[in-house]
């Protein structure tokens, strides 16, 4: 299983093993990853427009981030599931802490607030660092921005 946390520093933790940073092969692959954990599948053109990079080099960035997350595995067989030009996470065998939040909000709406205050405190612990606070980019910028309204005032500094 593959734990990916996009609140603070973007890290993956599997088998007793952490990645961050350049772990993860520079800054293009490291955002390669946030995406897909973000959006799903993407196509490559998709993933390009928002990398701000050629798409054979985007390709060339999946490949090692590939290779970083599973040495020595084929890309069929990767995390990474390539399919007609798209790629997004085998989400069989990944948690993404924005996911878990997610859920955690939505558990929260329409409740009262006596029965909400759980989820949402579990929400905020998640959020306790800025969502993807060391990416400088557009897209991580409206991120923050997006994910920070979706917690009550008062909760968190996504």
């Amino acid at each position: 299983m593959y734990d990916i946390q996009l609140f603070g520093r973007i890290e993956v933790r599997t088998r007793g093993v952490r990645l961050a940073g350049d772990d993860l092969g520079g800054d293009r692959p490291r955002q390669l990853l946030a995406l897909l954990a973000l959006h799903g599948e993407q196509s490559l053109v998709e993933l390009s427009d928002l990398i701000g990079a050629p798409p054979a080099t985007v390709k060339a960035d999946l490949k090692v981030l590939r290779d970083r997350l599973e040495p020595g595995v084929h890309g069929r067989d990767s995390v990474v599931v390539g399919n007609s030009g798209s790629y997004r996470l085998d989400t069989e065998r990944v948690r993404v802490d924005v996911a878990t939040f997610d859920q955690l909000i939505a558990a929260a709406e329409g409740r009262s607030p006596e029965r909400a205050v759980r989820p949402l405190t579990a929400a905020a612990f998640l959020a306790t660092r800025p969502l993807l606070e060391d990416e400088d980019t557009p897209w991580a910028a409206e991120l923050r921005a997006k994910y920070r309204a979706k917690l009550p005032a008062g909760h968190a500094a996504i």
